[in-house]
């Protein structure tokens, strides 16, 4: 009978593991980056993702921590590929840039900084990229860029991707301080 109970206990152990393991990550998600004018894919547009699980400390202060950064460049077809990571970390920033667009992000919209609605990270999701225009402010656009990637230092795809909005920060406040 513990012969039994031993063999059941170390199936019900192994069942419980592979789950686990299979749910803490390893998954892909994918989507596609698309022109919103166009409809057309979009190739080399990077996309950029960072999971969050909530922070310990003082109640109201807990914050969050960062538990990985995902990047990945979009193929002919407009699609990427990302690890989905546990359902246990629920909180993420997602944004997406390619040079000429406006940059996408999972938070905000640019240009007028409004909270984004209704945005749910799942497969086949389709991100609609708008064209640049004349009338933005480049400083403006460079400062929310930059802020949508969490992950400043990273030498990443998408921070490679970014690296001329961070110059054209650069140079507009050198050229500030000298006038």
């Amino acid at each position: 009978m513990s012969e039994k109970l031993s063999i059941r206990s170390l199936i019900l152990i192994f069942i419980f593991l592979t789950l686990s393991i299979s749910s803490c990550g390893g998954r892909m998600i994918t989507g596609q980056v698309v022109d919103a004018e166009t409809g057309k894919p979009m190739e080399k547009a990077a996309v950029y993702i960072a999971w969050f699980k909530s922070g310990s400390g003082p109640i109201g202060l807990a914050g969050s921590v960062r538990v990985e950064v995902a990047d990945d460049l979009t193929d002919a077809k407009g699609i990427f590929k990302v690890p989905k990571y546990s359902t246990m970390f629920k909180h993420y920033d997602m944004a997406v840039y390619k040079k000429g667009y406006v940059c996408w992000s999972s938070r905000k919209i640019f240009p007028t900084y409004e909270e984004r609605k209704g945005f749910k990270l799942k497969n086949g999701m389709v991100i609609e990229m708008e064209h640049f225009k004349e009338e933005y402010s480049k400083l403006k656009h460079a400062r929310f860029t930059i802020h949508s990637s969490i992950n400043r230092n990273d030498p990443g795809i998408f921070n490679t991707a970014i690296k001329s909005e961070r110059e054209l920060r650069r140079e507009i406040y050198r050229r500030n301080r000298r006038e």
